[in-house]
């Protein structure tokens, strides 16, 4: 019975992810397209991962605005909303919670790296 709740929820949270992502404007990429855009200065990469996965290792250049801290909109409100950024955490999928939030904020070009770190350092 148990597994047949969790089964429906996890159903119903991909549903509902499916439609978010349907609905939005963010654009997705990979993250060997994300390092070539941001090399070539075409957009400003955005790291919203933790301050301790950040130290194991990041993409030089990148801002760093963890998306759970409560500054997150506080730090994204400095930012130019009209600019490029290509935005990513360590698998996709808080920097696709970072992306809605930016968007809702305004953001009108935003990139989510679909793979996260993970697909950027290999």
């Amino acid at each position: 019975m148990v597994i047949y709740l969790v089964l429906g929820i996890t159903v119903l949270f991909l549903i509902r992810r499916v439609l978010d992502i349907r609905n939005s404007k963010v654009k997705s990429i990979t993250g060997k397209d994300a390092l070539q855009a941001h090399a070539e200065g075409e957009a400003t990469l955005i790291d919203v991962r933790t301050p301790a996965e950040t130290s194991h290792g990041k993409i030089q250049g990148a801002l760093e605005m963890n998306v759970t801290s409560m500054d997150f909109k506080n730090n994204i409100a400095k930012l130019d909303r009209s600019k490029p950024y290509i935005i990513y955490c360590r698998s996709g999928m808080r920097s696709t919670r970072a992306c809605k939030i930016m968007e809702k904020e305004g953001f009108t070009d935003l990139t989510n790296v679909s793979e996260g770190y993970i697909g950027m350092k290999y």
